[in-house]
C-alpha cells in the first residue's frame, strides 16, 4: 500500500507528464488540476515504471513502451538492446520519440533524485532515444539516428556510434566519462558488422554464422583456439568481392585510428578467404589455410604466422609487423 500511495502521488505531481520533447509545463498545462490529472493518467497507460532488471529489459524491447522510468538503481548483468519504433506519449500521431528516465521530479519538474543503471552494454536501435536525469554505467552503442544524452544525464563509460551519419544526428549534452567516437569499420557497420567486447561474442562473430567485419572496442583474452570460418562479402553484400575483416580499433571521422586493442588467443586459424587483420595486435599464432590473408601495415602479430602451403603463403600480403616466424607448416 505504501508503494501504491507513493506511485499515485508520484504521478499526480506531474512526473514525466510532459516528457515528450519538452521538460517544462506550458501555462495552459498549469491552468487546472483536471489537466494535470489527465496527463498523469496518460502516463499510467503508456509508460513502464520499473524497479528490477527483468522489467527494464522488457520495457526497452520492441514490445515495450515509449518511456521507461526507474525508481531506484538497477544492475543488469546481460547486454541490453533498446529496440522498436515508438512515439511521444505513446501516440502514433506524435513524433517518433523514446525516453529512458532514471529519476524522480517535483511538481515544478525539478529532478529530486537520480538513479544509476549499470549494464555491460546498451545498444540503441530505437530512433530519437533520449536518456535523461540519471546515469548509465557502461558503454552505449548507438545504431539509430537522433540519440540524445540530456544535459542532466551521464554515461559512465563510452559512447560509440555505428557510423559518422549516426553520430552527426546525435546530441551529446550530458557528460561522457570515456570516448565519444565512431566504431571501427565502414559507414554501414550498423547493419552488417559485429561490435564485440567479450570473448564469447568474438568467437561467435568470426564463425561461419558471424559477420563480414568484426570490430572490438577493447582488449580481449580468449582462452581457447579460434577458427575464422565461412565465406563473406565486402559490406555484407553478396554482389561485392569476397572479403572479411577483423578490426580491433576505433577511428575518427577521417578514418585515422584513435585507439588500438589487443586480441590474445593461443591460435587463430584463418579459413575465410581474403581476411584482413587491421589496426590492432593479435597476441598468439595465426595459422592461415585460406587464400588472400592480409596483415595490414597498421597491425601486428606478436607470435608466428604459419601457412598451410606455399600457394596460400604466396597469396598473402604481410604488411604489418610479425615478431615471430613466417613459414609453411
Amino acid at each position: 500500500m505504501k508503494f501504491k500511495a507513493f506511485l499515485l502521488s508520484f504521478l499526480l505531481v506531474g512526473f514525466l507528464a510532459a516528457c515528450g520533447g519538452e521538460d517544462e509545463q506550458t501555462s495552459a498545462e498549469k491552468d487546472t488540476d483536471t489537466e494535470k490529472t489527465e496527463e498523469a493518467t496518460d502516463v499510467v497507460t503508456t509508460a513502464s515504471i520499473v524497479n528490477d532488471a527483468d522489467a527494464f529489459v522488457s520495457a526497452v524491447s520492441k514490445e515495450g513502451t515509449w518511456i521507461i522510468a526507474t525508481l531506484g538503481d538497477l544492475t543488469i548483468e546481460e547486454e541490453v538492446v533498446v529496440a522498436g519504433e515508438f512515439h511521444d506519449k505513446g501516440d502514433a500521431a506524435e513524433a517518433i520519440y523514446r525516453k529512458i528516465a532514471p529519476y524522480t521530479q517535483d511538481e515544478d519538474h525539478n529532478i529530486t533524485e537520480s538513479f544509476t543503471i549499470t549494464v555491460p552494454k546498451l545498444t540503441v536501435q530505437s530512433e530519437n532515444l533520449r536518456i535523461q536525469g540519471g546515469v548509465i554505467k557502461g558503454d552505449v552503442y548507438v545504431e539509430a539516428n537522433g540519440f540524445n544524452l540530456h544535459e542532466s544525464a551521464k554515461v559512465d563509460g563510452n559512447v560509440y556510434f555505428a557510423s559518422e551519419d549516426v553520430k552527426a544526428t546525435a546530441a551529446i549534452d550530458g557528460e561522457v566519462t570515456g570516448a565519444t567516437e565512431v566504431a571501427a569499420g565502414d559507414a554501414d557497420v550498423v547493419t552488417t558488422a559485429s561490435i564485440v567486447n567479450d570473448a564469447d561474442a568474438f568467437v561467435s562473430a568470426v564463425s561461419e554464422e558471424g559477420t563480414w567485419i568484426i570490430a572490438t572496442l577493447g582488449d580481449l583474452t580468449i582462452e581457447e583456439d579460434v577458427v575464422v570460418a565461412g565465406e563473406f562479402h565486402d559490406k555484407g553484400d553478396a554482389a561485392n568481392d569476397i572479403y572479411r575483416k577483423i578490426a580491433p580499433y576505433t577511428q575518427d571521422e577521417d578514418h585515422n585510428i584513435t585507439e588500438s586493442f589487443t586480441i590474445t588467443v593461443p591460435k587463430l586459424t584463418v579459413q575465410s578467404e581474403n581476411l584482413r587483420f587491421q589496426g590492432g595486435i593479435l597476441k598468439g599464432d595465426i595459422v592461415v589455410e585460406a587464400n588472400g590473408f592480409n596483415l595490414d601495415k597498421s597491425a601486428k602479430v606478436e607470435g608466428n604466422i604459419y601457412f598451410a602451403n606455399e600457394d596460400v603463403k604466396a597469396a598473402a600480403a604481410i604488411d604489418g609487423e610479425v615478431t615471430g616466424e613466417q613459414a609453411v607448416q
